[in-house]
């Protein structure tokens, strides 16, 4: 028999998505670096999101069999010292553990667990392991003051059998006998098979410390798939300022913006709320150089201390961005419109959202009266695909994003934007209205530099013939239609 060789196999090359805008990381593509060696700065080339954002694109299932972890404390602790954590090892059935969970005493999703992230493949995996008699992890569990228990660790896997008992989903990707069965649907000497399997479980006792839990919750999920930032702050910044970002990332305007139908699996609609909050209440100019988690922890700490009317203005200028967001740009809110180059002069908008620009947009939001901005949305949605074209603001969308002086830089030149528009000058308005672009565009689409059609409006460029700088007035008869990237390009030469 012959086989290849296993000195000759080609190595594993693992692949990461990036949970907020779905980018895949191929090493090919980034001069054959694997994502483990990019640096901690690394951020996603689309959306701008940290690399903990990133989770490997086929994980391995050794939640089921988990491969030996290297160990090694979170916090050093003395052995000799007090103690800390009381515990109580048992193997119940999962069948009892069944029965606690529906009656309110087995807890699996208490506040400081992140939501649910397991596929229906995942959990079919899970429950033919049971069936096959295969080892799975153990679970971790806390008492609470009433003897009731909740869920340390082991949320997923305790969530996908009792699920399945539930008859929510039918089994998916597992063998011929079994396949697309609920547990109503399988033979009653399976049913009691799933039931009567013993679970090692390991509780933590009330006496112990009470903060135990959560320690030993960041341990639990050292050297395993990372929890990304914002799950770990929804597990150890528990309180009534995590609370208030969760319900503002439930708001129907928000999750229309953000295209999600219920909340995300891995909490980023929560921390785009976070960034927004912390722009709002420390500014800009607070950010520090490359450290936008640290940025955000600090908001974290002050939310704390908000009183009801700061958290109540608070709310108000979120839903107030959102909404001129949606009144101002509508589908293309947060997306970058990018100008076209020599070869094909058309631009288009980005398909994806932009976090850097989504920051600007909302912040910029509450520098003006609501109604100031209604008024003038043609003239900012002109304005704003202007800038969008240069090529300083381009590129501080697209790189290094989280460098302090790049940060400064960019709402700068978006705050200068606004106060253009919304102030207004002596000589009248700079740009052309949208009226009098569709005007022109309706009448010969065709650019006056490169005498090639113009695709999309907002594509399309009235340029002052006599330019403005030097008097030339915003009027149809000082106007030359044309691409934006034609007009830039002849500003360039």
């Amino acid at each position: 028999m012959t086989g290849a060789s296993v000195t000759n196999s080609e190595p594993v090359v693992n692949l990461y998505d990036c949970d907020s805008c779905g980018y895949r990381y191929d090493p090919q593509d980034h001069a054959g670096v694997d994502f483990d060696e990019q640096p901690e700065a690394f951020e996603c080339p689309t959306c701008q999101a940290g690399r903990d954002h990133f989770h490997v694109f086929t994980p391995p299932t050794d939640d089921v069999a988990p491969e030996p972890k290297e160990e090694g404390p979170a916090e050093s602790r003395d052995p000799l010292g007090p103690r800390l954590m009381y515990t109580k090892a048992s193997s119940p059935t999962l069948h009892s553990l069944y029965n606690r969970y529906t009656k309110g005493r087995l807890v699996p999703q208490p506040e400081f667990q992140r939501y649910e992230v397991w596929s229906v493949q995942k959990r079919s995996a899970l429950i033919e392991s049971v069936l096959l008699d295969l080892p799975v992890p153990q679970v971790f569990l806390a008492q609470e003051g009433d003897g009731a228990s909740v869920v340390v660790d082991g949320q997923q896997r305790l969530m996908a059998i009792f699920r399945f008992f539930g008859n929510e989903y039918a089994l998916k990707g597992v063998g011929k006998s079994i396949e697309g069965k609920k547990f109503k649907d399988l033979p009653a000497t399976l049913q009691e098979k799933i039931e009567n399997y013993e679970l090692n479980v390991v509780e933590v006792l009330k006496e112990s410390d009470p903060d135990i839990r959560f320690a030993l919750f960041q341990r639990l999920n050292e050297g395993s798939v990372s929890l990304n930032d914002q799950e770990l702050r929804n597990c150890v910044m528990r309180g009534p300022y995590n609370e208030f970002i969760k319900e503002l990332s439930a708001e129907p305007a928000w999750r229309k913006r953000l295209k999600l139908k219920a909340r995300h699996p891995r909490m980023v609609d929560v921390e785009l709320v976070l960034r927004y909050m912390a722009f709002r209440d420390q500014t800009y100019l607070k950010h520090p150089d490359k450290k936008t988690s640290k940025f955000l922890d600090r908001q974290m700490s002050i939310g704390d201390q908000m009183s009801e009317k700061e958290l109540a203005d608070a709310k108000r200028d979120f839903r107030n961005a959102v909404e001129l967001a949606e009144t101002v740009f509508g589908e293309n809110a947060f997306r970058r419109f990018v100008a076209g180059d020599v070869v094909n002069p058309g631009g288009a908008w980005d398909k994806r959202q932009n976090r850097a620009l989504m920051d600007v947009q909302l912040w910029g939001f509450n520098r003006y009266e609501k109604g100031v901005y209604v008024k003038n949305a043609d003239a900012i949605r002109e304005a704003t695909i202007e800038l969008l074209c240069t090529s300083e603001f381009s590129d501080l969308l697209a790189h290094t994003i989280s460098e302090s002086k790049r940060i400064e830089r960019r709402f700068d030149l978006w705050k200068n934007m606004l106060d253009e528009v919304l102030k207004g000058s002596e000589q009248g308005p700079r740009a052309f209205s949208r009226d009098e672009k569709e005007a022109a565009f309706s009448v010969n689409p065709v650019c006056a530099i490169c005498n090639q059609k113009i695709q999309s409006i907002d594509d399309a460029h009235l340029d002052h013939v006599e330019p403005f700088s030097k008097g030339g007035k915003t009027e149809s008869a000082n106007a030359a239609l044309t691409h934006r990237y034609c007009n830039q390009a002849k500003s360039n030469s």
